[in-house]
């Protein structure tokens, strides 16, 4: 059963609007990062390079919190808990190229972002997170 998305809320994920992802290291410390994503109905789609700080932590614990902050008005938001329940290099790259083109308005991100030299090492992941709960402000 997916979350269901009040109608006055969808903008935050269906628009350019950068998330916050929250992420616990196996000691407990939490850490935030700023990160583009997409929502397909069901899950927030993130990617990522493979070595990452956030990719170790979600391997020590799946337990996540995506924050969705209105850049027009910082008194509206949502906040999802949720689990990764999959990451997988299967998808990165296009879901990367996604994200572009709905945050930046290009078709590729290595040539229309990065330099096109840059696909040659791109060694990303796809990360998959089933919200659990949702918090709704404003």
């Amino acid at each position: 059963m997916s979350i269901e998305i009040p109608e006055q809320y969808r903008d935050l994920l269906e628009g350019p609007v950068v998330v916050t992802l929250t992420t616990v290291s196996a000691e407990g410390k939490p850490h935030a990062v700023a990160v583009w994503r997409r929502w397909d109905g069901e899950h927030i789609l993130i990617t990522s390079d493979r070595v990452t700080r956030k990719i170790k932590n979600i391997q020590a614990n799946p337990q996540v919190s995506v924050a969705a902050l209105d850049p027009k008005n910082p008194y509206r938001f949502l906040e999802f808990g949720g689990e990764v329940v999959e990451v997988t290099p299967n998808g990165a790259l296009e879901e990367l190229n996604r994200h572009t083109r709905l945050y930046m308005g290009k078709d590729e991100y290595f040539g229309g972002v990065e330099p096109a030299e840059g696909l040659a090492k791109y060694d990303g992941v796809l990360i998959r997170i089933k919200p659990t709960r949702i918090v709704k402000f404003g």
